[in-house]
Order: structure tokens, then sequence, then C-alpha cells
């Protein structure tokens, strides 16, 4: 009898998943990808990140003096548990990759905010040209 209770509360939670958009939300948290790719900067043109479709991407700071042929690099990825958060890698003095966890606050054809969970920073990017 407890394993005929266990296997009916599994179809419900199943059944509550799929229909009801479940425990992750409906459409309205979907993020759509592929508009991560490209150019962004500040508002200001001092701050800028290249997101290319291979996962890789670079970032520079006009402010600290670097163009953008001495960017540094890092590669970058969606989170498999969620399509709201990403993780950039970058390489420390030692080669280790570290990631920074991030969270998309917007993401639309011309505006890219998000929070670094690691740094405690909020970006507000918009499409550069």
């Amino acid at each position: 009898m407890k394993k005929l209770s266990f296997i009916a509360l599994l179809l419900l939670m199943v059944v509550g998943m799929t229909s009801c958009e479940g425990l992750f939300g409906g459409d309205e948290n979907k993020i759509d990808e592929s508009l991560i790719v490209g150019k962004w900067k500040t508002a200001d043109g001092t701050y800028f990140e290249v997101y290319n479709s291979d996962g890789t991407g670079k970032y520079w700071n006009l402010n600290d003096d670097v163009t953008e042929e001495e960017a540094s690099n890092f590669t970058w990825e969606f989170s498999i548990l969620s399509n709201d958060r990403f993780i950039q890698y970058h390489e420390n003095f030692s080669g280790s990759l570290v990631p920074q966890y991030c969270n998309i606050l917007e993401l639309t054809s011309t505006t890219f905010k998000y929070n670094n969970e690691g740094l405690r920073a909020t970006y507000n990017l918009i499409r550069a040209n």
C-alpha cells in the first residue's frame, strides 16, 4: 500500500509540473538564449562584453585604459538548470578556471541586464553596433 501511495504521489507531481507549468514557471520565464550573442556596452560606452555563439567571449574597460585588442577572454554557457542563469569562466593567474554565476534580469534584442553573484555586481548593458 505504501508503494502504491508513493507512485500516486509521483504521478501527481509529474502531472502538476507538466500541466500547470509546475514548479519552474511558464513561458514568462523563458529567455531567448540566442539574444546574448553579440557585442554589449554600458550606456557611457566605457565597458564592453562580447558573447560569441561558440561559448567564447571577452571584456574590456576603456576607463582602465584597456582596448578591445587587449581584452580579457572568458568562456560562457547557460545553466542546465535554468535558462535565466549563465556562467562565465575566467582564467586566474594559476591557469585555473573560476566560474562566475550570473542571473539574467533582462535580455532583449537591445538590452542585457544581469547580476554576477560572486562579484555582487549588476551590469546594465545595451547592444553595441
